[in-house]
């Protein structure tokens, strides 16, 4: 009994180390960065715009979306000075 409790304790860590590492693999930046990171902004506006079915409600979607409207509204506002 007490291999069968161990082994279903290790396969349990083994599953949670994997999600972990899945987890960090995926960088969730924020507005601020894709301000100063205009390429990777590009990138991941085409990545949401590409299959928004599946990532238009991620975070980084959503923060790239956003830092993309702060931009559009910045330019307005310098074309009206």
């Amino acid at each position: 009994m007490k291999l069968n409790t161990s082994i279903v304790a290790l396969s349990f860590a083994a599953v949670l180390t994997g999600c972990n590492e899945a987890d960090q693999s995926q960088r969730i930046n924020t507005v601020g960065w894709y301000l100063d990171h205009r390429d990777e902004l590009a990138a991941a506006l085409n990545t949401c715009g590409d299959n928004p079915g599946e990532f238009a409600k991620t975070p980084n979607c959503i923060n790239a979306n956003e830092a993309r409207n702060k931009i559009t509204v910045q330019e307005m506002e310098d074309a009206l000075k």
